[in-house]
């Protein structure tokens, strides 16, 4: 992936058509050497480009090479999106001779359509189905002539939804498990502009007015592994004993809450000598408005951290909001702590923690630099909707499988501080080896530099990174290239030694962006690399570089995620040219137990909330159905897949409703309760104590 490096051509080209050692034995005049088999493919690019017309942009005969120096001959393919997904092809109308000639080369797939008050010859594919897949098998169906009855072809196809079947689950048919529903980006986006019409309504009785709404939780721009689960409010059911304690064991669903940002106008009647007063008025507002959606029936609640729950459209959003005058006061109340802290360390002879740089850093993150980072990401996930969330998606899937999940932005554990110290056991991004877990913030930003989603940096000091003189012609439109450009540039970029660059907005272009570029890579080179993180990302937004690399990963769990990048994407590079299977294709997302000093099992009970989310779903005996149909020899149907996620316009149920289960998490319960017991130091030296 840097600039010394050949692009591979799983990762260069869209869609890939790679033809079988025995592929030309089903022509009819064989080529012998490779300038006939060349040749051959030539002559068959052209009917492809015919076939496929404005929903390719480019297309290119290439060899495939192997380790055994061999090679495949293969033809690839760019895409142009969203026109290479549609499943119609609009022909020339009906009756003339352009439509003739229309119907003559597509045969029996050729239909008459009645389109804009006339008749038009069409071909229609099925929508279900890789739509590219289909065309290209259908015209490379009448150049080879299958002997014998035979139905196998002799070439394959490495489409650029290949590993989106693993973003779904699926179930076996005789289960009670059933599917939760699941919300669409559209469902998120309606839902937010319903919460700021409500939010608008209100403005008539706050002392301030609301001016919008900012969503900044990845759920938003669509790159969370799994879409939100939507919780919808329906008649109680009856119970056998209705007097039953409700317990963490009736949970079956994970729901967490989507985060937004409220822009609220200034104003000086805030108070501006105490820290602790601006956040008492901070939370008499969010009162205000929890009093005011009572009156609605939206359920809402104030939680500890100074922010406001409010459950709308089938989804609890986490609402906050700062003013300029907040990072003051909180400048000036942790300065005052420092200094008391320091005075009493020193005078009692402890060691010295600081801790006020942390809690202003956090905040900065959270209310200021978060919010302008996520607005840049949801532009390029528009603009890019069939290939930047789901090569986002499948990088995040394939460290969570790996047992290193990413750290959301935000997680309850990163919340800002408020008027009471809350626990922070309500998320992960302290749990875990931290050592070797990135930032989802981080993932998307490096995806955007592989996928080439923004022109790459490039100044007189700074050349790394690149693909090569011709990179802006790399931006890719397949999910599947772009994760295979992301594990090779994992292992192959010398993060030690180089920062990477990654343009926002076209913040680093000509003139004043360039001489920031140079700016951040001379900073980079001055300051000592202890005082740094592992990965250093430089966006215009962030010009040190660690905003979202400071928690992880470190430098020996960089070297492991390396590692393990590399041996990935040896195997499914390998995997993907031999033509294998989506069974076969998890191997990859399945982690190597065997390295493993310690496993813990879970019981079924603990770990069903979780039970979806697994590559392979092993399902507990419990949730089996049972059958007649088995007793009498019947053949057991197929897999049940996940429906698609769905977009729902939900009445509110209520504001003395509250979706059960919400933040109850029995998985990160038990492994909190394991990074207590063994990873505290404290805990950690009576362990000690008692096994010796």
């Amino acid at each position: 992936m840097c600039s010394h490096l050949p692009m591979d051509p799983l990762e260069e080209f869209d869609h890939l058509i790679i033809f079988r050692c025995n592929a030309f034995e089903f022509l009819q005049s064989r080529p012998t050497s490779d300038t006939e088999r060349t040749e051959w493919l030539n002559t068959l690019a052209p009917v492809i480009v015919d076939a496929m017309t404005e929903r390719l942009t480019a297309i290119k005969c290439i060899s495939i090479p192997l380790r055994s120096k061999s090679d495949f001959p293969a033809i690839g393919l760019k895409l142009n999106p969203p026109q290479s997904d549609s499943p119609i092809i609009r022909g020339p109308r009906s009756g003339t001779d352009a439509g003739n000639q229309f119907r003559k080369f597509w045969g029996d797939k050729s239909e008459i359509r009645h389109v804009d008050g006339d008749l038009f010859e069409c071909v229609l594919w099925n929508s279900s189905k890789n739509v590219t897949l289909q065309i290209v098998n259908h015209v490379l169906s009448k150049k080879f002539v299958f002997a014998g009855g035979t139905s196998r072809r002799p070439w394959y196809q490495v489409t650029s939804t290949r590993l989106n079947a693993l973003l779904s689950p699926l179930l076996p048919p005789q289960t009670f498990i059933q599917f939760p529903p699941r919300a669409s980006t559209l469902h998120l986006i309606r839902s937010v502009d319903q919460l700021n019409s409500l939010l608008f309504d209100l403005n008539k009785h706050l002392p301030l007015n609301i001016m919008g709404v900012q969503p900044i939780s990845a759920e938003f721009r669509g790159t969370s592994v799994f879409a939100p689960i939507l919780t919808i409010d329906g008649p109680p059911k009856r119970r056998a004993n209705s007097l039953k304690h409700k317990s963490w064991r009736d949970v079956h669903e994970i729901l967490r809450p989507l985060y937004v940002i409220l822009n609220l106008e200034t104003s000086g009647k805030w108070p501006r000598d105490n820290y602790q007063a601006f956040l008492h008025m901070k939370r008499l507002f969010l009162l205000r408005i929890h009093e005011l959606l009572i009156h609605k029936g939206v359920p809402s609640r104030v939680i500890a951290s100074g922010m406001l729950d409010i459950f709308v459209n089938g989804i609890v959003i986490r609402t906050s909001f700062c003013q300029p005058l907040e990072q003051t006061l909180l400048s000036r109340s942790l300065a005052v702590n420092h200094q008391k802290f320091t005075k009493a360390t020193s005078e009692s002879n402890q060691p010295f923690f600081p801790v006020a740089s942390d809690d202003l850093h956090e905040w900065l993150l959270f209310n200021d630099r978060l919010p302008a980072v996520t607005s840049q990401l949801v532009g390029i996930s528009r603009s890019y909707l069939n290939s930047f969330p789901e090569a986002c998606r499948l990088a995040k899937r394939w460290l969570s499988a790996h047992g290193f999940p990413v750290i959301q932005c935000p997680d309850p554990c990163t919340e800002p501080g408020g008027l009471t110290s809350h626990s922070f056991d309500q998320g992960d991004a302290d749990l875990g080896v931290a050592e070797c877990r990135l930032s989802e913030i981080a993932v998307e930003l490096i995806i955007v530099h592989v996928g080439s989603f923004t022109p790459p940096v490039r100044t007189s000091s700074y050349t790394a990174g690149l693909f090569g003189t011709n990179s802006e012609n790399f931006a890719s439109s397949s999910p599947l290239a772009t994760f295979l450009r992301f594990l090779r540039f994992l292992y192959s970029f010398d993060w030690a030694r180089q920062p990477l660059l990654i343009d926002l907005n076209e913040g680093f272009s000509e003139g004043e962006g360039r001489e920031k570029a140079d700016i951040a890579v001379t900073t980079f080179k001055v300051t000592p690399r202890e005082d740094l993180p592992a990965m250093v990302l430089v966006t215009p937004l962030d010009l040190s570089g660690t905003d979202w690399t400071s928690r992880g990963p470190t430098v020996s769990g960089l070297k492991r995620l390396q590692t393990l990048a590399k041996h990935s994407y040896d195997l499914l590079r390998a995997m993907l040219v031999a033509g294998a299977r989506l069974s076969d294709l998890k191997a990859v997302f399945r982690p190597d137990l065997s390295k493993m000093d310690v496993l813990i099992t879970l019981k079924p009970a603990v770990y069903k909330t979780r039970l979806l989310e697994a590559v392979d779903i092993d399902l507990p005996s419990w949730t089996h159905k049972r059958s007649s149909d088995r007793s009498n020899g019947a053949q057991p149907s197929a897999s049940i897949k996940e429906p698609s996620p769905v977009t729902l316009e939900l009445p509110n149920p209520g504001a003395r409703f509250w979706p059960k289960g919400y933040l109850c998490d029995p998985v990160t319960w038990s492994l909190r309760q394991i990074h207590v017991c063994f990873f505290l130091p404290s805990n950690l030296s009576k362990f000690n104590n008692v096994v010796n």
